[in-house]
């Protein structure tokens, strides 16, 4: 008898599985968690895990586990390595890589997409300009308010997914970048109480919202546990919890949701709320002897972004049963109704405006000229001739010697391609070339403007006369100082949204001629080794924090008309430091000010002599732009049409986008950077919002330590002040 051969465990560990995005969906263009599970062999193993995956223009791009946290592999034990990665291309494969402590690769495994993950697979990505919904908690059952108010155009879907354990929502508050809004529903309480073991994950969760992301909270029966002191989610709500108060009348939710379907038939329930304390932003819907402390539906403003807090639970009966509920959520959730969305749908293209302002930005180089797509034509065709009938025809009919097309033929390509690199080389230069978008919000809240919280959107699109490679770190600038504290950078590649020539839905059979590729640092504030080719453009995206003074100081009241009055000052001048703030405009509910220049150590008296016009008309004029817009309206708005080159007229169009009703006026869409839109800050009564431009020098990119820069670059800063607005005592 012969023993059954063993086969010994290999000591390399290998690759099982990884998971993309949330429960398997991610959008295209945005940084989206990627969770890889390592199986150990025979022996433990130390190193770090590389991801590999195609930028738009089909580059490969790796990001790296950080260098200081090395990844420990046990034998035969499962290791989960978390990362982030931003895809690029809408059926682009996932290459997992594990390199030990010397920097040799131990396993390596290739996961393919498709259209279910499993199986060595994993999904495509969506297109980033769909609305994308993450729901922590008991399913809400939103099917029906997304097929109530859902788009036909593939690109402009409303998604809806979910995260089953509390282990996978984000660490970093990146993670978030695809997701609209966070929905967190609570009537299952025991979902939530990991995340006191692991507060990192409350913490992105708030940075993110900080930073313009909008979470939404249903939270009724469980509130003591969740939202009282030291609760997982007492951070989040608009005031403090006190008590639980006994909801027995449905009129309240009922005229909230404008429908007329009741919710019982005598129209009267028994249902556990929460009492709030010290409630601050707008109470849509409440109930009880104190109204303000029994608020039904809140929107506040935390930081740049929104949180909507509801204490009920729509989960759970009778309100899960309400034939009403539809439209109670959609005024929860701020969305238009279905005829509103098919109106507008038949005037609007799905083009993104953030690719209208790359397309843009190509069209704006100083000293680069831009070859029609006709000459081209036109010249590959008088080449076809020259080197095809017209060689043929001189070397038989002319020299009568066919045998000297051996030379003839040569001198023709030699000649057309000298020429045409003769006519390039004059038409695009020899200098690189930097334009650059940056928008600057700040949260003046703290009282004497020492700590405010300010957040840097920045898009940079350059060009590169010759095949270059690139180490690049950004560097923040705040009104010229670029010593900020508390400081941090996110950087990335730019995609264009749609199935267009280079569009990250065209892409997917895109290669690059790069096969290296760059990487991105630790923490995604870097990129290493960006190749360009000759004469060819890249377009980079940063997003910037800090804690930083406000040179605004404001003293402004609501005169009970909803419109302003008070002072605005520019503090800057105390010292040698002082900026000027150009081009100001004071944004107050649907009212805007012109305030022009605001000068150093000046203040400007906000009163009825400022004759202030709409916040869309303001917006959309003939001087909402850099260049002079001609046809002009009967109230002098200009056709979106008509201008849609100026960068002026755009980025002011992306900034308020909601609020100058964008999708009508421009007929394109703001989805994949919708975060830079602020309109919903304009819907809180005491809040304005101070937009103006300043000379002062802007962010920029550092390449090897030195200025991603020329002389004839083209930049555009704007700076928005969020400001408080004091209501008169009859409205508190």
């Amino acid at each position: 008898m012969f023993a059954a051969p063993a086969f010994a465990q290999s000591p390399k560990p290998t690759i099982a599985d990884v998971q993309i995005g949330f429960g398997a969906v991610y959008k295209l263009g945005c940084w989206t968690p990627l969770a890889i599970d390592l199986l150990g062999g025979s022996q433990a193993w130390t190193g770090r895990v590389v991801v590999t995956v195609p930028d738009s223009d089909g580059v490969p791009t790796r990001v790296i586990s950080e260098s200081g946290r090395p990844v420990g592999i046990d034998p035969g034990q499962t290791t989960r390595v978390r990362l982030f990665v931003r895809v690029g291309q809408s059926m682009s494969p996932v290459t997992v890589q594990f390199y030990s402590g010397d920097g040799k690769e131990r396993a390596k495994r290739t996961f393919y997409a498709g259209s279910e993950a499993g199986q060595g697979m994993v999904t495509g990505g969506i297109p980033a300009t769909n609305r994308l919904l993450l729901e922590f908690g008991p399913t809400l059952g939103l099917g029906d308010l997304v097929q109530d108010g859902d788009r036909a155009d593939e690109q402009l879907k409303t998604r809806i997914t979910r995260v089953e354990q509390a282990d996978d929502l984000p660490t970093r508050w990146y993670g978030y970048e695809s997701v609209e809004t966070v929905l967190l529903t609570t009537s299952e309480p025991e979902m939530y109480r990991p995340l006191l073991q692991n507060r990192g994950r409350l913490e992105a969760l708030q940075k993110w919202v900080e930073r313009g992301g909008r979470l939404v909270i249903f939270c009724a029966n469980s509130a003591e546990e969740l939202l009282a002191d030291n609760g997982v989610l007492a951070p989040f709500i608009p005031g403090k919890f006190d008590k639980m108060e006994r909801l027995s009348q449905a009129q309240p939710l009922e005229t909230f949701s404008g429908s007329e379907q009741p919710i019982t038939r005598d129209r009267r329930i028994n249902l556990s709320v929460p009492s709030l304390l010290g409630v601050q932003g707008q109470i849509l819907a409440s109930a009880g002897r104190s109204a303000t402390n029994v608020p039904l539906v809140v929107r506040t403003q935390r930081g740049l972004g929104e949180v909507v807090f509801v204490g009920l639970d729509f989960d759970r009966p009778p309100l899960r049963n309400w034939e009403g509920r539809t439209s109670f959520l959609r005024r929860v959730f701020d969305w238009q109704e279905r005829k509103e969305n098919q109106q507008t749908a038949e005037q609007t293209e799905s083009e993104d405006l953030s690719g209208h302002l790359r397309n843009s930005l190509d069209q704006k180089f100083a000293g680069v000229q831009i070859v029609p797509f006709g000459i081209v034509a036109l010249l590959v065709g008088v080449y076809i001739l020259l080197i095809g009938p017209g060689d043929y025809f001189f070397v038989k009919r002319v020299l009568r010697r066919p045998e000297l097309t051996w030379l003839t033929f040569p001198l023709i390509v030699f000649g057309v391609s000298a020429a045409a690199y003769g006519i390039a080389n004059r038409m695009k230069g020899d200098q690189l070339r930097v334009n650059q978008v940056e928008i600057i919000d700040i949260d003046v809240s703290d009282p004497d403007g020492s700590d405010n919280f300010a957040r840097g959107t920045v898009w940079t699109h350059f060009f590169t006369p010759q095949v270059s490679e690139f180490d690049l770190r950004f560097q923040p600038s705040y009104l010229g100082q670029t010593e900020l504290n508390q400081s941090e950078q996110l950087v990335s590649w730019l995609g264009l949204p749609g199935y267009a020539l280079g569009g990250m839905q065209a892409s997917g059979s895109q290669t690059s001629v790069f096969d290296a590729g760059y990487q991105f640092g630790d923490r995604l504030a870097s990129i290493q080794r960006l190749p360009v080719q000759v004469w060819s453009t890249k377009t980079l995206a940063s997003r910037w924090s800090a804690r930083v003074n406000a040179p605004v100081y404001t003293d402004l009241q609501q005169d009970g008309e909803e419109l302003l009055r008070g002072t605005i000052t520019n503090d800057s001048g105390r010292d040698d430091s002082g900026v000027e703030l150009e081009d100001c405009l004071l944004l107050y509910g649907r009212w805007a000010y012109k305030l022009g220049r605001l000068p150093a150590g000046k203040t400007l008296d906000i009163d009825d002599s400022l004759q202030p016009r709409t916040v869309k008309t303001s917006l959309t004029s003939s001087t909402a732009g850099d260049d002079t817009a001609r046809n002009t309206a009967d109230d002098g708005t200009v056709l979106f049409q008509n201008a849609e080159w100026d960068i002026a007229r755009l980025v002011k169009s992306m900034m308020f986008f909601e609020a100058i009703n964008g999708t009508r006026y421009t007929g394109k869409q703001h989805r994949y950077q919708s975060f830079v839109d602020l309109s919903s800050l304009l819907k809180q009564d005491d809040q304005a919002i101070l937009l103006a431009r300043c000379n002062a020098p802007g962010s920029q990119w550092l390449t090897s330590d030195q200025p991603l820069a020329s002389d004839e670059d083209r930049r555009w800063t704007y700076y928005r002040f969020v400001i408080n607005v004091e209501k008169p005592e009859s409205s508190n």
